[in-house]
C-alpha cells in the first residue's frame, strides 16, 4: 500500500514537472530580454562574472566596473546578444533590444496630448507606438493628425466613424431648432456637413456659428441671409414629327354595296261594278369603289412648350397651363363627375448652394386631348390624351443645360389589296393590285435650364421687358382696323 502511494506521488511529480517546465522556460526567457533605448546606460552585477561579450558593439556595448559588476551600453537601435561568462558556472546568455525611444514614455505623451478620445485605442509594435480606431468627430481625427506629424515613430491607422457624422448633424439640427433657427438645416454629403438654409439676420448666422464650434465639428456654411437664392428653372420640350401616306394602284369594283326595295299593293271593289286592282314594284341601288391613280402624302408637326417657373431655393413650386375636362364615373347607386388635368404642368424643387450648384426635383408634363384614343362604354365616351412626361433628380452648374430624355420613335405599316386570280399574274397582276404605305417618325427632347436669379437679373428683366412690348403689339391687332 505504501509502495503505490510513493509511485503515485512520484507521477504527479513528474507529470507536473512537465507541464510547469514551458512556463518555467518562458519565464526565464522572458528575464534574459534586456529592453533599452538608444543612449541609456544600465549597471549589472552577477556572482563570479570573469567575462561579459556583446555580439554587435553597433547595437550595445559593456564596460567592467570591477568586481563582479559591468555597465551596458545602448549604442543604437536593433537587436544583439550578451553573454555573461562566470567561474565555476554556466554562462548567462541574454538578449538585448535597443528602440529609438522609450515606448513606454513615448506613449505616455501621446495619451497625454490625445486625452480621452472615445474610439481610439493606443499599444505599441515594437519601437513604434499604433492609434487605431475610429474617431467620432472632425476634432478628434485632426488632434490625431497633429500628434502624428509630432511623432516620427507614431503611426495612425485611425479613420472617421461613417455614422459619427449623420449623429452629429442630427444633434446640430436639434440645437438649431431649440434656438429658433427653424430654416438651418445640418446635411451630410459624403464626408462633409454642411449648412443650408437662411437666417433673417447676421446676428442669427454668428448664432449657427457658435452652435457649430460648441460641437466641436467642422462644417461647410452655406446659409444666407435674409431672402432665399430665387431659382429661374426653363423647361424646352421640343417635338418634331414626319408622317405621310403614299397609294400607289388601281382598286377594282368587286364588292356592291347598296339598298333594293320591293312593294305590293292589292285593291278589290266590292259595291258598284267594280273589279280588282293589283299593283307591284320594286327599285334598288348599289355601289362599289373603284380608284385608280398614284398618291403621295406628307406631314410635318412641330411642337414647342416652354414653361418657366421661379421658386425659392429649398422650397416646392407647380406650374400649369391647360385645363380640365369632366369625366362622368357611373356606377350602380350613382353617377359622380371627375375632372382630368391636361396641358403643361411642371413641379419644381431646386436648391441652390453659394458654389452656383443647383439639385433639383423636376416633373414635367405636356398632355393633350387624343380622339383617337377614346373609349365607348354604352352611350358614353371616354376621352383618350397623349401624353409625355419627365420626372427625375439632377444637379447642374447655374445656366447650364442637361437633357432629362429623348425619345425617338418610328412607325410603318402596309396595306395591300389585289384581284383574286388576276392580281397573282406576273407583270400583268399589276393591274389588278392596290398599296397603301403609311409612315410615322417622331422625336421628343425635354431640356431643362436652371438659373440662380433675383429680381434685378438681367435675365428676368429681360422676360418682363418681352411680355410687356408683346401685349402692346396684341392691342393694335384686336383693335378696330380699317381694313379687317
Amino acid at each position: 500500500m505504501r509502495v503505490k502511494r510513493l509511485m503515485t506521488v512520484a507521477f504527479f511529480v513528474i507529470f507536473g514537472g512537465i507541464l510547469l517546465a514551458p512556463w518555467s522556460n518562458q519565464a526565464r526567457a522572458d528575464d534574459r530580454v534586456i529592453r533599452m533605448v538608444v543612449g541609456e546606460q544600465r549597471s549589472m552585477s552577477f556572482s563570479g562574472t570573469t567575462r561579459v561579450s556583446v555580439g554587435n558593439p553597433k547595437v550595445a556595448d559593456a564596460k567592467p566596473l570591477g568586481g563582479d559588476s559591468f555597465l551596458l551600453f545602448a549604442v543604437g537601435p536593433g537587436r544583439t546578444t550578451l553573454m555573461v561568462m562566470r567561474r565555476g558556472r554556466s554562462t548567462l546568455t541574454f538578449t538585448v533590444v535597443v528602440h529609438k525611444e522609450d515606448v513606454k514614455g513615448l506613449m505616455a505623451e501621446v495619451k497625454k496630448l490625445l486625452g480621452d478620445r472615445e474610439g481610439i485605442t493606443i499599444r505599441p509594435i515594437g519601437d513604434r507606438v499604433v492609434l487605431d480606431g475610429l474617431a467620432f468627430t472632425s476634432e478628434d481625427y485632426n488632434r490625431v493628425q497633429e500628434i502624428v506629424k509630432l511623432y516620427p515613430s507614431v503611426k495612425s491607422f485611425v479613420k472617421v466613424n461613417p455614422n459619427a457624422k449623420k449623429l452629429v448633424a442630427n444633434q446640430l439640427n436639434v440645437a438649431f431648432k431649440t434656438a429658433g433657427l427653424k430654416d438651418v438645416d445640418a446635411t451630410v454629403v459624403g464626408t462633409k456637413i454642411f449648412l443650408e438654409g437662411s437666417v433673417e439676420s447676421k446676428m442669427d448666422l454668428q448664432k449657427a456659428e457658435m452652435i457649430t464650434k460648441a460641437i466641436g465639428e467642422q462644417v461647410d456654411n452655406l446659409l444666407t441671409v435674409g431672402i432665399k437664392r430665387m431659382v429661374l428653372v426653363e423647361v424646352d420640350f421640343v417635338e418634331i414629327t414626319k408622317q405621310g401616306q403614299d397609294n400607289i394602284g388601281i382598286t377594282w369594283p368587286l364588292a356592291l354595296q347598296g339598298n333594293v326595295n320591293v312593294n305590293a299593293t292589292y285593291q278589290e271593289t266590292i259595291i258598284g261594278a267594280g273589279g280588282r286592282n293589283m299593283i307591284f314594284g320594286a327599285n334598288g341601288d348599289a355601289m362599289s369603289a373603284f380608284g385608280f391613280g398614284m398618291l403621295f402624302t406628307d406631314g410635318y408637326q412641330r411642337v414647342l412648350a416652354q414653361p418657366k417657373l421661379v421658386c425659392a431655393s429649398g422650397e416646392k413650386a407647380e406650374f400649369m397651363a391647360g385645363g380640365e375636362i369632366p369625366i362622368p364615373m357611373i356606377t350602380a347607386m350613382a353617377v359622380k363627375v371627375e375632372y382630368k388635368p391636361f396641358g403643361i404642368i411642371m413641379r419644381i424643387s431646386p436648391t441652390a448652394d453659394r458654389h452656383g450648384n443647383i439639385q433639383m426635383s423636376v416633373y414635367s408634363e405636356v398632355s393633350d386631348i387624343d380622339k383617337s384614343l377614346s373609349v365607348t362604354a354604352g352611350s358614353v365616351e371616354f376621352p383618350g390624351f397623349s401624353k409625355s412626361m419627365a420626372e427625375t433628380n439632377v444637379t447642374v452648374r447655374h445656366g447650364q443645360t442637361i437633357v432629362l430624355s429623348g425619345l425617338f420613335h418610328h412607325n410603318e405599316g402596309k396595306d395591300l389589296s389585289k384581284v383574286p386570280l388576276f392580281g397573282h399574274i406576273p407583270i400583268i397582276g399589276e393591274l389588278f393590285k392596290s398599296r397603301s404605305f403609311r409612315e410615322k417618325k417622331s422625336e421628343l427632347c425635354i431640356f431643362v435650364t436652371p438659373r440662380i436669379v433675383n429680381p434685378d437679373t438681367p435675365k428676368i428683366l429681360k422676360m418682363i421687358s418681352d411680355i410687356k412690348s408683346r401685349y402692346k403689339r396684341a392691342k393694335d391687332e384686336v383693335g378696330f382696323g380699317i381694313f379687317d
